[in-house]
């Protein structure tokens, strides 16, 4: 998938979000727009101003869409992120989600925590590393910068905040001259932090869980270029 410069996609994204939200029942305000809650990071991150919209799926949901900016302040490539018009991976009927530990934070904080319509939010970017500490991957932050394929330019990570036994699943993106680039071939559509990354060897070997007593792990050498893997060598385990 190949993401925008910002200009387009703004225009792209107006025309999408209206019929989107109607269709999975989203809160609407009384001017018939999705609940629309201002977003904004209160640091820089990685060179970037962040700020966006998140589009709950109700006012009490810990899930929904988002448009995020990416506005360089130090004469890099400025970008946009987001899944708003996207389906969830193998349910297309299903709207793509995103969600966070900021957004749970916010919404789980009490029982009468909720979204309005225009609030705005300031996020923490939160770089703790969680259970699993040896992973270079935040466990709680809702993105990260990092060169998972060894050929010293950041890719742009995206959490899905699914804390499950090897942490949290991402989403891997090139950025280029125009936008984002999805890098959905194998190692990097498995990527998790529970991922070894071997810069040395330029190897990446992911742990795949089936089920709960069995693992499977499977390290892949990465070409120079970063757009080739090759598998080195694979192996299950059973776990007692």
């Amino acid at each position: 998938m190949f993401y925008m410069n910002m200009k387009h996609r703004a225009v792209f994204l107006l025309a999408l979000l209206i019929p989107l939200f109607f269709s999975c029942g989203s809160n609407t305000s009384k001017s018939n727009h999705p609940l629309t809650v201002h977003i904004k990071y209160d640091e820089p991150i990685n060179g970037y101003q962040v700020d966006g919209e998140l589009f709950p799926f109700s006012e009490h949901s810990e899930i929904g869409q988002v448009v995020l900016r990416f506005t360089s302040i130090t004469g890099g490539q400025d970008f946009v992120y987001t899944n708003v018009g996207e389906s969830e991976v193998g349910y297309p009927e299903n709207p793509a989600k995103f969600t966070g530990y900021n957004i749970c934070e916010y919404i789980f904080a009490d029982e009468n925590a909720r979204f309005n319509d225009g609030d705005t939010l300031v996020f923490r970017y939160n770089t703790e590393p969680g259970i699993l500490k040896d992973s270079p991957l935040y466990y709680y932050a809702e993105f990260q910068f990092f060169d998972v394929d060894f050929d010293g330019v950041d890719e742009f990570l995206v959490s899905d905040y699914y804390r499950g036994k090897g942490g949290n699943n991402y989403t891997v993106y090139e950025i280029g001259s125009e936008g984002l680039e999805l890098k959905s071939f194998t190692p990097f559509n498995l990527i998790t932090n529970s991922t070894v990354f071997d810069a040395e060897r330029r190897v990446i070997t992911n742990e795949v869980h089936d089920g709960v007593f069995a693992s499977e792990y499977t390290a892949y050498e990465i070409a120079p270029d970063g757009n080739t893997a090759s598998e080195l060598s694979h192996k299950e385990e059973r776990h007692n």
